[in-house]
């Protein structure tokens, strides 16, 4: 049986524009943005965002946009019901054929903000940006709850007119 390492991250194969491979949520909307989720997909994927939002601190670097090129990282020892609630994002993953992986590290990188669930990092190495997957397009990753980026609104709210 092996050691666990502290840190785990899930993550994609292809490299992303911080030189790193993209990290679960960044991936599964890069399958959003090129509008190939399903409504429950879509759903799925904003309800897990707001709760993860709700949930667990913001890192300060992703106020600003990231300026930094910083990296979140769980804290394997409280991952666990965090990974639990992330299945339906590695499902959405498998079923667009991109493959991911839950790596562990003992040293992700330097770190530059750290909570009870995660740390945020800058990596020791970067490499180039590879090629997307077919079927995925690249965008900006905006701080707070993205479920405005929807491409219907829910059934519940009116929109108001103009006064």
């Amino acid at each position: 049986m092996g050691v666990e390492l502290p840190f785990c991250r899930l993550q994609v194969r292809y490299i992303g524009i911080l030189g790193v491979p993209v990290g679960i949520f960044v991936a599964v909307d890069h399958l959003r943005r090129a509008d190939r989720l399903s409504d429950s997909d879509e759903s799925t994927y904003f309800d897990l965002d707001d709760w993860f939002l709700a949930e667990l601190p913001e890192p300060p670097f992703y106020r600003d946009g990231n300026s930094i090129r910083a990296v979140t990282w769980f804290k394997t020892v409280a991952a666990a019901e965090m990974l639990g609630r992330l299945q339906p994002l590695r499902d959405i993953l498998r079923r667009h054929e991109v493959p991911h992986d839950l790596v562990e590290s003992a040293d992700p990188g330097r770190i530059v903000y750290e909570d009870n669930y995660q740390v945020g990092v800058i990596p020791y190495q970067r490499t180039a940006q590879t090629p997307l997957p077919p079927g995925t397009t690249f965008g900006p990753t905006t701080s707070g709850s993205k479920r405005h980026l929807a491409r219907t609104q829910p059934k519940s709210v009116v929109p108001r007119e103009n006064s």
